[in-house]
């Protein structure tokens, strides 16, 4: 359910939602070799979700969507008109919608469809209808959103959800790239992993540190850049690439077929995954993100995670070749 304290989910705004299939039911679509394969899932549910706005008069066409195999990702609209349903209810709504349709169309209804109970049957002898039964669930309870507050960011959701089959279809090719390990060895201590552990037996791997303060006009930006692009496709960098300088050392290294290892403050929750800028370099083997800290239920704060950037990249300049601004 929404998770932001205090926020009034009735407010019109857009609202990226993303419902989770429950496991073991059958998948609303499929991954073919091309890309998205709809089946009558997918179709049904596009039916509903198409149609869904007609029935609320706060509500404005879902657009854009859509049916993953295990989940759906919706972009929602509350307009600013009165009487507004909260966010919350919509959800509730559409949802015992697509169930109704996902057991309608995979014959699962015999699965909740029972007779009345004895104390109903004088009711309906009476010419009153017995309430119909509620189809059983097919998403998880805890489904996400994010409210669209900041410029960019509607788009970038957009984006996002357009683009989700074909990150799907570049992981499912690229499986082995697209899986957490428990822990590496890496320069003395113990890391936990994401992307593709080969990159750490390269026999190049410079660490790279930019201070925030260096800029295009400051000495040695050029010298780092093409320091960086010599790495080539037979080494790596090592960075938080957080920095404009070692961004653009980033971008330089990856110009030049090189493999990029990005160091991460936060480490890898249970349904962390890569940014979709670098999803493409993840696919090709290119990319690996180390962490030396274990992912928590709380958010660490911008002390903290600045804390580690410092540690991580520190550690990595006293023990590897480097690039500094």
């Amino acid at each position: 359910m929404p998770r932001l304290n205090g926020f009034d989910y009735k407010s019109p705004y857009f609202y990226m939602v993303t419902l989770k299939r429950l496991k073991c039911l059958a998948p609303f679509s499929e991954i073919g070799p091309d890309g998205l394969v709809k089946n009558d899932i997918t179709r049904a549910f596009e039916s509903v979700i198409e149609s869904f706005h007609l029935k609320w008069r706060c509500l404005e066409p879902i657009s854009p969507f859509v049916v993953m195999p295990d989940h759906i990702h919706l972009m929602v609209k509350i307009k600013d008109v009165l009487p507004r349903k909260s966010l919350a209810v919509l959800i509730w709504q559409l949802t015992r919608a697509l169930s109704k349709e996902y057991w309608r169309v995979t014959s699962g209804h015999s699965r909740f469809v029972q007779n009345p109970a004895p104390q109903q049957s004088s009711q309906v002898l009476r010419g009153v209808a017995a309430p119909a039964p509620k189809p059983p669930p097919i998403f998880d309870h805890s489904w996400h959103d994010w409210v669209v507050k900041r410029d960019g960011q509607l788009a970038a959701f957009r984006r996002y959800i357009r683009e989700n089959p074909a990150r799907a279809l570049a992981r499912k090719a690229n499986a082995q790239f697209f899986q957490r390990v428990e822990a590496v060895e890496f320069l003395g201590r113990r890391w936990f992993a994401y992307g593709n552990t080969a990159i750490l037996q390269l026999p190049v791997i410079t660490a790279i540190k930019g201070h925030r303060a260096t800029t295009e006009a400051s000495d040695g930006w050029i010298t780092a850049k093409e320091a960086a692009a010599r790495i080539g496709p037979g080494g790596a960098g090592a960075s938080t690439f957080m920095s404009p300088l070692e961004k653009a050392c980033g971008n330089a290294i990856a110009a030049a077929g090189g493999r990029l290892i990005v160091l991460s403050p936060e480490g890898f929750g249970p349904r962390w995954h890569p940014p979709r800028e670098k999803e493409r370099f993840c696919a090709q083997g290119r990319m690996l993100f180390l962490s030396l800290y274990e992912a928590s239920t709380r958010q660490p704060t911008r002390k903290e995670l600045y804390d580690r950037c410092h540690e991580m990249v520190d550690l990595a300049i006293a023990a590897l070749p480097s690039i500094e601004g």
